[in-house]
């Protein structure tokens, strides 16, 4: 499955070494399960806090271009800090890239390591003084967020699967829907 959702061709003209990273939950369960819930735990599913509040699953992380085609995505239990995504889809960026990101991923020590790694500048809005490029990076941040709810309409939120592998399968299926109708090969209904 991966090799397939890698052979999906990019766009040229939409690598232009601005990514964007972030991280989506996949809750393993509903919220009123929380105290019971025993899925997957064995695999690392772990309590972890979103947007919406706490949840029991993993985290997706996903590196895109500006334009929204997926670049890369890792799947880590919620226990992992967002840095420890950032750090292994780093290697997915050419060197002198700039990957946009959201507080998740700030840390002076954590920027400099990856800058000195990989060659990959991690811009977060902590980093920034002036309150128009402050817009500016929310503005390009709202591609990622259109990528999750897009994923999220597939149904990304809704995995029933009882193995890791059964999920991480589910999740490249859905992520390989959205490339395929990214690339016009699809209509998405």
């Amino acid at each position: 499955m991966g090799a397939i959702l890698d052979s999906i061709p990019l766009k040229m003209t939409d690598l232009d070494e601005i990514y964007l990273i972030d991280s989506f939950p996949i809750p393993m369960c509903q919220e009123i399960r929380h105290g019971r819930v025993n899925l997957l735990r064995d695999a690392g599913a772990y309590f972890g806090k979103g947007t919406k509040g706490w949840f029991f699953g993993f985290k997706l992380h996903v590196l895109s271009t500006r334009s929204g085609q997926i670049v890369g995505a890792v799947l880590l239990p919620t226990s992992y800090d967002d840095r420890a995504g950032a750090r292994r889809l780093a290697s997915l960026m050419a060197e002198g890239s700039l990957a946009i990101a959201d507080l998740g991923y700030r840390g002076k020590t954590f920027q400099l390591e990856m800058y000195e790694e990989e060659g990959v500048l991690f811009l977060t809005r902590a980093d920034i003084t002036s309150q128009r490029l402050k817009i500016l990076h929310s503005t390009i941040r709202e591609r990622v967020e259109g990528i999750f709810s897009s994923l999220s309409e597939r149904f990304a939120t809704r995995v029933y699967s009882r193995s890791w592998h059964g999920l991480w399968n589910t999740l490249k299926l859905k992520m390989l829907d959205y490339k395929l109708c990214f690339a016009k090969l699809i209509s998405y209904v």
